[in-house]
């Protein structure tokens, strides 16, 4: 009787482990995938929208809305990509120590990523400062460039932040 508990304890042990274990990797894998959905209804937004917010009687607007076109072409394929790399890796063999090497790459590579969204800030807003010594063509291109950056850096600085808050977790 002895020996029957203990191999249904065992057996249950493995089991819950198993579960517990599959469970993480369905969080890691699942908050990546809602990341990369985010990125590209971002991506999206912007897309599409740019291309009728160009015209304005503010001069710097097309420029801003050039680079959002463009910066999001970026974004787009970045996410597309990502979403099926996803999707590979998750059909992969894989362990618990191998998802926690994962996320510890994820980490590093979302703080470099913060530090450049930080220098797309820091750039958007040296060329608004430089557009005031310039002609008015080269400063509303300056200013709608600048613009553009510091609003793109920012909202890729808010999504990366929130999704490392998201891997702590």
């Amino acid at each position: 009787m002895k020996q029957l508990l203990f191999v249904v304890s065992l057996f249950s042990i493995c089991t819950f482990t198993a579960q517990d274990s599959l469970l993480i990797q369905q969080q890691f894998y699942g908050r990546q995938e809602t990341a990369m959905k985010i990125l590209g209804g971002w991506s999206a937004i912007n897309l599409v929208t740019s291309p009728f917010l160009k015209t304005s009687a503010i001069e710097s607007w097309p420029h801003f809305h050039q680079m959002n076109f463009n910066w999001n072409l970026v974004n787009a394929g970045i996410a597309g990509l990502g979403y099926v790399g996803i999707q590979k890796r998750k059909e992969k063999y894989w362990s618990l120590s191998s998802i926690e090497k994962e996320r510890n790459k994820l980490r590093k590579t979302l703080g470099i990523n913060m530090g450049l969204d930080v220098c797309y800030i820091l750039v958007g807003a040296i060329l608004k400062n430089r557009a005031g010594k310039m002609s008015s063509d080269d400063q509303a291109r300056n200013i709608g460039f600048g613009n553009s950056l510091i609003l793109q850096g920012g909202f890729l600085l808010v999504f990366d932040g929130l999704f490392v808050f998201r891997m702590k977790n």
